[in-house]
């Protein structure tokens, strides 16, 4: 299933760090841990970014007013999120670029970026429902593993500190994706 490759490259990348261009001009960072974190907020950015773009699909192709209203509420929070991120980000040295589609890592997540919203593009009401509700969900879950390696590698106290409120609000939102998800899938698959 898309959403749990989808998964397993989101901790591919953390480990690797091998998807993202170096910002012109500027040196590869000088140690793993900066590698490591430098990884993990591009890839939080481009989550970010995607998810918005999702959150404008669902007010098309939504059935459901909670998953509306949940995807309403993603691009709000998200739009914080970012800010605090870019900000954490500059005044801390850590690069925020774009993946590179010239690396295989980078390539496979772009793709599978692609290939999801592709998906979810081809559905609408209760289908689109339940296929954002599930990529929603395992990508939550992903996101809180990449957090959770970032802050045990991490060694600026403001950074941990971002890392760790941003983890409670994705935990946040995975608990509530749960329970919308419980309630659009009902009894039926």
């Amino acid at each position: 299933m898309l959403p749990k490759r989808l998964a397993a490259v989101f901790t591919l990348l953390l480990i690797t760090g091998a998807a993202f261009a170096a910002p012109s001009g500027s040196a590869p960072p000088a140690t793993p841990e900066k590698a490591e974190v430098n990884a993990a907020f591009s890839v939080l950015h481009a989550v970010i970014q995607w998810s918005n773009n999702l959150g404008e699909m669902a007010d098309k192709r939504a059935k459901s007013d909670l998953v509306k209203g949940y995807a309403r509420s993603m691009a709000t929070s998200n739009a914080s999120a970012s800010s605090k991120l870019q900000l954490v980000a500059s005044k801390h040295g850590i690069g925020v670029v774009a993946l590179d589609p010239k690396t295989e890592d980078g390539k496979s997540l772009l793709d599978r970026i692609k290939a999801e919203t592709v998906l979810l593009g081809s559905l609408e009401g209760d289908a689109w429902d339940k296929e954002y509700m599930t990529l929603v969900t395992n990508t939550q879950q992903s996101v809180i593993n990449l957090l959770k390696a970032s802050k045990a590698v991490a060694k600026d106290q403001e950074v941990k500190q971002f890392i760790g409120e941003l983890m409670t609000t994705v935990q946040n939102r995975l608990k509530t994706a749960q329970d919308i998800m419980a309630k659009v899938y009902g009894d039926k698959v």
